[in-house]
């Protein structure tokens, strides 16, 4: 891989072809902050994650929602075969608009790591709480020099702090992607901006909100993020 590059996958947003996850989101495990009811020190889903679709296609084998996606097991089997790495699964539930359940989905949880963002991107500490893990960053102003590959684990799909629910992935994934020509997401590259850039910045609260726990203690611990 050209570590000077690197890949996402953004989803084409459409309410009706989303997973609504707010049954399952609903049931979390909210830590506060010692000091202040104006943010929490961390707020992490408790239990299985449950999505109800607006359409009953079946056919569907990536299915999105806001705080991650879930992917059917036939394209797992091919992401084994291909050797990727950087990911765990996790029993998910889907249920289309006609009752119909489906148990063929798996929560797919990126674990792949590449530290925090680099200062070069525009990506800065704004503010912190010191209390607890409640931070917020400035936004994004060059992509381009968004990954510090020194701190990168070698996986093929990883995540940037503190842009936890983008989906980074290597040249050979975002090619695999590419080659499946779904209109349900869109691949991008280090100079295709997308979503990642604009917006006022980057509010999240631990690591472990969005990483299995014994990573984020290992990533995230050293760092004061987990």
């Amino acid at each position: 891989m050209n570590t000077n590059e690197y890949y996402y996958i953004e989803p084409i947003y459409s309410d009706r072809f989303f997973g609504d996850g707010n049954e399952s989101y609903a049931q979390r495990e909210n830590i506060p902050c010692p000091i202040t009811r104006e943010h929490l020190d961390g707020s992490r889903r408790a239990g299985q994650l449950l999505l109800h679709m607006h359409h009953n296609d079946r056919r569907e084998w990536i299915i999105w929602w806001f705080m991650g996606r879930v992917i059917h097991q036939e394209i797992l089997e091919e992401f084994k075969r291909e050797g990727f790495t950087g990911f765990r699964t996790e029993p998910a539930t889907v249920q289309f608009k006609d009752g119909t359940i489906s148990r063929e989905y798996r929560e797919f949880i990126v674990t792949g790591w590449a530290g925090v963002a680099r200062p070069e991107s525009g990506i800065k500490l704004r503010q912190g709480c010191q209390a607890c893990h409640w931070k917020n960053y400035t936004a994004i102003k060059d992509p381009e020099q968004l990954v510090d590959w020194s701190k990168w684990t070698g996986e093929d799909f990883f995540m940037v702090w503190p842009l936890p629910l983008f989906c980074m992935v290597t040249e050979r994934v975002a090619n695999w992607f590419k080659a499946k020509k779904s209109r349900r997401y869109v691949v991008r590259g280090p100079g295709d901006r997308g979503r990642l850039v604009g917006g006022t910045g980057f509010t999240v609260g631990r690591l472990s909100d969005f990483m299995p726990l014994d990573l984020a203690i290992k990533y995230g611990r050293p760092l004061g993020l987990e």
